[in-house]
């Protein structure tokens, strides 16, 4: 049987040490502002659990897409790029304060205050909009998303202490589960961001909200898969393997998707002023106005303009610290995404951020890196047993 040559392993007691702190931290403060005002500390925690969820998600279906594609040049990102894709498990834990929460945070579950115009509208979504159906629902999303992270990441590991006798039996059945899970993530991305997010509104529906929401944790998620990747690659633990030329990959990548958020948030927004109906432009009402516009231009400004036209030239997409700065950018924008999309359904000023927003997105942050880096720890920072690696080692991307 074929070995494979060892590369060095991830350790990463400081960042376990500071993320945990920041967890307990976040979640603590958390738990202070849900015991003082229940409805607007739950809508800022569910703020950054969707922001959180919705990066995971997008790393998640990139790495799917790489497997069903057979991509040679991913493969030295491969390691990196799953212990982004380890945090479901801990994301099913930090679930648990939004299931007892859902009568504070989304009006169908309690709708008596409502108009009886919206009452009416409810009742006739009153088998999908309950209570426990939405949190059966939720673990039904998660599991499916667990599911498909482990199964890979199992099998990758597997590959390391144990080379496959047949590497192309091992693709091709790494090949055929993306494949089939590909569709269920798919479906279960657009049904949470349904459940999770667009149900704040109940009476508004688009049935482009689900690649809305898609599109921007893609692009987030290739965001922090090059900033991870950037900082291995400074830390000497992928020893050579991901190349200048990995990084203009994944920057053409998040050129693509920040063009494709934009378009999907453009053309959602474009359909429903053209249609003007009342029980639709009630969500862009909200968010529009009483200084929603101005977080609304900061939004197009960080997740559009700025790094659009930062990585539109080829040469600087070769710098990996100079893509990892522009990631940063698109992973900004993406947080104030989530918050202009969350926190309007509860009405008030948009520009007076709660302390809670801020704990509670360093808690969920903080809980889901420390799970990551717990993960990883004593693991090879490459993926030594994948049968692409010498190939993707040697990638070069095109002139």
């Amino acid at each position: 049987m074929a070995t494979v040559t060892p590369w060095p392993v991830f350790r990463g007691r400081r960042v376990l040490a500071i993320a945990g702190g920041a967890a307990v931290l976040g979640l603590g403060g958390t738990a202070i502002g849900i015991a003082i005002d229940p409805r607007r500390a739950l809508l800022g925690y569910l703020t950054a659990y969707v922001t959180v969820a919705a990066i995971a998600i997008g790393a998640l279906i990139l790495l799917l897409i790489g497997h069903a594609a057979n991509a040679r040049w991913p493969a030295p990102l491969r390691r990196v790029h799953e212990s982004l894709t380890v945090v479901f498990p801990v994301l099913a834990v930090l679930f648990v304060p939004i299931a007892p929460g859902v009568t504070d945070l989304y009006v169908w579950a309690s709708p008596s205050a409502l108009s009886p115009h919206d009452r009416h509208l409810i009742e006739l979504k009153s088998a999908w909009l309950d209570p426990a159906g939405f949190v059966i629902r939720s673990a039904i999303y998660l599991a499916v998303f667990a599911i498909a992270a482990e199964v890979l990441r199992r099998r990758s590991l597997r590959r390391d202490a144990a080379p496959p006798a047949d590497a192309d039996v091992a693709v091709a059945r790494d090949r055929r589960f993306a494949c089939a899970m590909l569709p269920l993530v798919g479906l279960a991305t657009t049904f949470a961001a349904f459940d999770w997010v667009m149900s704040l509104q109940p009476t508004w529906v688009s049935s482009m909200f689900g690649i809305y929401y898609f599109a921007g944790g893609f692009g987030a998620g290739i965001a922090l898969l090059a900033i991870i990747a950037w900082r291995a690659r400074v830390a000497g633990i992928t020893a050579g393997a991901i190349t200048p030329h990995h990084f203009h990959a994944l920057g053409r990548l998040l050129l693509a998707f920040v063009v494709f958020w934009t378009y999907a948030a453009y053309f959602q927004g474009f359909l429903i002023q053209i249609a003007d109906r009342p029980s639709e432009v009630t969500f862009y009402i909200a968010r529009t106005r009483h200084g929603w516009d101005v977080v609304l231009w900061a939004i197009l400004i960080l997740h559009f303009a700025l790094p659009f036209a930062l990585l539109l030239p080829r040469r600087v997409k070769l710098r990996p610290r100079y893509l990892a700065a522009v990631a940063t950018i698109v992973l900004a924008g993406h947080v104030l995404d989530m918050y202009w999309l969350v926190v309007p359904s509860a009405g008030g000023p948009p520009l007076e951020i709660w302390w809670i927003d801020l704990a509670a997105l360093v808690g969920v942050a903080g809980a889901c890196v420390a799970a990551a880096a717990w993960r990883q720890r004593g693991v090879q920072a490459i993926a030594a047993g994948d049968p692409y690696l010498a190939d993707g080692i040697q990638y070069a991307s095109p002139t």
